[in-house]
């Protein structure tokens, strides 16, 4: 067991350990709330998770490998008749994707998660070994530890040359051909509109978000953009769910629609945002009831009453007349979901079309 605190070791440190040992195991990172974990093999590393955080699915759909409702469809095959194979490697049971595929994600949400590790200043790091012989995380993937940390330290010395603030709104100005555009440029100018924020248009690309503020930044000191000169209002819905995965997936497809979100797993934590953040509104996933019952309790509380809710059910069938008439007011829509479905059906209930 090696463990510490990043005040006293820092992370490539503690990289250089498990490397130069061709140690297998997994890296534990707690600061807060938040939990990484990054599991090595033979000195080499094969996944990184981090919660809250990017999930693997979330990265997928980003990619554009797999769709919000695919990811959905492989998660509840995962959930009910394969629990043990990772994500990845169901899709590829499935026919979903390639081995090729997969590598091409694993290591984008490896960096992802080492690009915030990074910035961290404390929190405290626990490393398990396990025997050479156990089965770990068995994608069949791994990647050169030490060159990534390098890749994310130069990608960090880069951004933090300067970014813009994530709700900022930007319209096109001067003419992009007489100038020499950064990397990535062309394809964050494609989303500059003067409707979207920052954070939207980086849902949009295929770009770490850090990297496309970076850029925007970059466009707006060359001219190429400026800021827009009216204030765009991007309503704020909560997403409640206990599913991390789920999360994610939704937030990904509202910031889509130029939606800002909060995330609560829990009832307890978004009676909290509700009160302090004041969302335009809700959605709730239902998986047993546990999401009519927060809408329910949802409705009795002062102000609450007429808040727009959409709750995901997995119902195949609609409930009967009875069971209609007892549940508390709110749009639905069955799961799986196409990202189209619930991004029309948010901002239907918000007033607000999809543009």
């Amino acid at each position: 067991m090696i463990e510490g605190s990043l005040r006293d070791a820092p992370m490539a440190d503690v990289f250089q350990i498990i490397v130069s040992g061709h140690k297998s195991g997994v890296l534990t990172i707690a600061r807060g709330e938040s939990l990484a974990r990054l599991y090595f093999e033979r000195g080499r590393i094969q996944y990184a998770h981090l919660s809250p955080g990017t999930q693997l699915g979330e990265m997928l759909v980003r990619m554009e490998l797999l769709t919000a409702l695919e990811v959905q469809e492989v998660l509840l095959k995962q959930t009910h008749e394969n629990a043990g194979t990772p994500l990845g490697l169901l899709a590829i049971e499935l026919g979903l994707m390639s081995h090729d595929d997969l590598a091409q994600a694993l290591k984008a949400q490896v960096l992802e998660v080492l690009s915030e590790l990074l910035t961290w200043q404390t929190g405290n790091f626990a490393f398990a070994e396990r025997s050479i012989t156990a089965t770990q995380v068995p994608t069949g993937h791994d990647f050169d530890a030490m060159e990534l940390l390098f890749e994310v330290a130069q990608r960090l010395q880069q951004w933090g040359q300067g970014g813009v603030d994530a709700n900022a709104v930007f319209v096109k100005a001067g003419d992009p051909t007489k100038v020499s555009l950064p990397q990535g440029g062309w394809e964050v100018l494609g989303y500059i509109d003067g409707r979207r924020s920052a954070s939207s248009v980086a849902a949009e690309l295929d770009l770490p978000e850090q990297q496309v503020y970076h850029i925007l930044h970059e466009l707006l000191l060359r001219g190429v953009i400026e800021v827009a000169p009216f204030a765009v209002e991007e309503p704020l819905v909560l997403i409640v769910s206990s599913s991390s995965a789920l999360q994610r997936l939704l937030r990904l497809a509202l910031r889509r629609a130029r939606l800002r979100t909060l995330l609560a797993a829990e009832a307890d934590a978004a009676r909290q945002l509700l009160l302090a953040e004041r969302p335009h509104g809700l959605v709730v996933d239902d998986e047993q009831g546990e999401g009519w019952q927060f809408v329910r309790e949802l409705r009795r509380l002062p102000g609450q009453a007429h808040l727009p809710v959409l709750v995901l059910t997995s119902e195949r069938e609609g409930p009967g007349l009875l069971t209609r008439l007892r549940r508390p007011k709110a749009y639905t829509l069955s799961k799986p979901f196409e990202e189209i479905d619930v991004q029309q059906r948010v901002t239907q209930m918000l007033g607000r079309p999809l543009m």
